[in-house]
């Protein structure tokens, strides 16, 4: 009796993560069309139009890769391509980050040199993160070790924008600029949301390459947290006019 039970928890492991996949990436998707409904009339504010533009293209990177893992099934099949497509849009996460977040509060942090930087890091890390895959199907191990490049990289741009957010942060707060204070709050909450999530999803990808019952968890928390993500860039238009003079949008 005891196998059978246990093949019983398997499918309905697999029924729950495979149809979270298909849900959680609609609802990004839906998420994503939502941040693009009248996304033209930001257009002066180019510093904000561009985060609004690069959540879209971080959410649809989710909603696509999601779309992926149902399709091709690789958790269950070749356990290194799974992580390797996971970690995969996690960078492409980490970079709408560092171009589209640190901006809001340093608008000349994002230059050609950091762009071309970022570029090289996220191609690198490709090449790093599907070698493994495609050399050794099965390899939890050097995943791991693979998924330190993504480490890395995320660490430096979370260390880049809480260096920039506590210097804002003093400076406003000199300031007594109200509802810009209110702003900064709020942000911090999304960003760190984006942090926690992306770095600690990407940990328990590698250390759990081939259980399924936690992904599920992970898609439901996402969506959460990029619900939350959603609603603070929209709730910065409310703000924008007054972080214009005091950050210099």
């Amino acid at each position: 009796m005891r196998p059978f039970f246990e093949h019983k928890t398997k499918l309905m492991d697999h029924f729950i993560y495979h149809t979270s996949l298909i849900v959680t990436s609609i609802l990004n998707l839906l998420l994503a069309v939502f941040m693009l409904w009248k996304n033209n009339k930001y257009r002066k504010y180019k510093h904000y139009y561009r985060t609004r533009c690069l959540t879209v293209v971080w959410l649809v990177a989710f909603g696509i890769g999601y779309l992926l893992h149902a399709f091709f099934q690789w958790r269950y099949s070749w356990a290194t391509a799974a992580s390797a497509l996971t970690v995969s849009y996690f960078h492409i996460g980490a970079l709408c980050f560092s171009w589209g977040y640190t901006p809001l509060l340093n608008p000349k942090y994002l230059t050609k040199k950091v762009i071309v930087r970022d570029l090289m890091i996220f191609f690198t890390g490709l090449i790093i993160y599907w070698t493994v895959a495609i050399a050794i199907p099965y390899a939890p191990i050097l995943t791991i070790f693979s998924f330190g490049f993504f480490f890395a990289y995320a660490a430096y741009i979370a260390f880049v924008f809480y260096s920039t957010y506590n210097r804002i942060t003093y400076r406003i707060m000199k300031m007594d600029t109200g509802n810009v204070i209110g702003f900064i709050k709020w942000m911090q909450a999304c960003c760190d949301l984006i942090v926690v999530f992306g770095i600690g999803s990407v940990g328990l990808t590698a250390a759990f390459p081939l259980e399924i019952w936690p992904y599920s968890l992970l898609l439901w928390a996402g969506f959460g947290m990029f619900s939350y993500m959603v609603y603070s860039v929209n709730k910065y238009a409310t703000v924008i006019d007054s972080t214009k003079d005091v950050l210099g949008h």
